[in-house]
């Protein structure tokens, strides 16, 4: 089985992305809120970026 590259390079994005999302939502449920605005505002957005390229 040969998988092409972008299917390697988009099921990877997602993955990430749905990982940091959740690593999002466990930093939140454990701590109350990120550590600033700006870095949970910043790694949501790269967060939907990845999960949108994937």
């Amino acid at each position: 089985m040969n998988p092409a590259y972008s299917v390697i390079l988009f099921t990877t994005a997602s993955g990430a992305g749905y990982g940091l999302l959740a690593l999002l939502g466990l930093v939140g449920f454990n701590h109350g809120q990120a550590s600033s605005l700006a870095f949970g505002v910043t790694a949501l957005v790269i967060a939907l970026g990845l999960i949108t390229i994937g």
